[in-house]
């Protein structure tokens, strides 16, 4: 395989892995949310305090997004390390 080759081969691995890595933090983002809102809704009609619970769990839901972001994204990079290695150590060998 030619160098070219390898550079399109890891281009393309790296375009699909970011495609993949945005759209589970999109989906990872709505779910802690509708999650902060519905469940915030839900303790505020229990206790009768309106706003409280849905606010507090929004902007608790913030830094579990953040953190979640970061997790995925480093797993899915590692991942692509891990595989990358591997394909350099059989092709060199």
């Amino acid at each position: 395989m030619t160098q070219s080759e390898q550079d399109q081969k890891r281009n393309k691995m790296v375009q699909t892995l970011l495609i993949v890595i945005i759209g589970q933090v999109g989906c990872i983002t709505l779910a802690v949310i509708l999650a902060s809102v519905f469940g915030g809704l839900w303790l505020d009609n229990q206790f009768g305090t309106k706003p409280t619970f849905t606010l507090v769990f929004l902007f608790a839901g913030i830094p579990i997004s953040v953190f979640l972001m970061l997790t995925l994204s480093r797993r899915a990079l590692a991942k692509l390390k891990e595989k990358y290695e591997t394909e350099n150590s059989n092709t060199s060998a």
